[in-house]
């Protein structure tokens, strides 16, 4: 009986979700039928692998983050032992980072100066989504109120807690019914060439 596959070599040792791996060892399988199963940090990526020979493999890591073995399982030996491990972690994306991805550049703005107020009318860091002006709305006692109508939410649009509710009560509350509809036609005309913009970049 063959012995069970022994994973001995990685290059390289760390590295992004999809990173191509040179997985080198012993008794890694008799041929490309006989590779049952390689898991990278806990993560099955089976489908990537291509058999070189029995003490190599080519194969690209998932999305398993921090330090894992690398476990490789044959028909004819079974599930195997690793002697080094692959260390995987997210890339954080920046808007001058190259990347294949969309970055939205809009929210990078609003998360870099938070909810502050436009330095000039001409600065529009942070307009509004819908746009409309938000230059006639005046503190109220129901803004204190918000926090208790809307627990565990928030009207800040860069929160992964935002309220729609909120944000227009905070923001719109004093807004006619036909200008938030034309606000809404703004806002759909808004994403859906945002989606353009995204597909032509994916095309280019």
């Amino acid at each position: 009986m063959v012995p069970p596959p022994t994973v001995t070599g990685l290059s390289p040792i760390e590295g992004v979700p999809g990173t191509k791996l040179t997985i080198r060892g012993e008794f890694l399988g008799t041929r490309p039928e006989d590779l049952t199963g390689l898991v990278i940090c806990g993560v099955d990526c089976l489908l990537t692998a291509e058999w070189k020979s029995s003490t190599k493999l080519i194969a690209r890591s998932g999305g398993g983050v921090g330090k894992g073995d690398v476990i490789i399982t044959t028909l004819s030996g079974g599930r195997g032992t690793s002697t080094v491990q692959f260390k995987g972690y997210q890339e954080v994306l920046s808007a001058v980072k190259e990347s294949a991805v969309w970055v939205d550049e809009s929210v990078i703005l609003q998360l870099s100066f938070g909810r502050q107020r436009p330095l000039s009318p001409n600065a529009a860091m942070h307009d509004d989504p819908l746009g409309l002006s938000v230059e006639g709305n005046t503190a109220t006692d129901l803004d204190a109120d918000l926090p208790s109508l809307f627990p565990g939410q928030s009207g800040d649009l860069t929160s992964s807690t935002f309220s729609p509710a909120w944000f227009l009560l905070e923001q719109h509350r004093d807004t006619g019914f036909h200008d938030l509809k034309a606000g809404l036609h703004y806002l759909e005309r808004k994403v859906n060439f945002q989606k353009e913009g995204q597909i032509s970049f994916f095309k280019a």
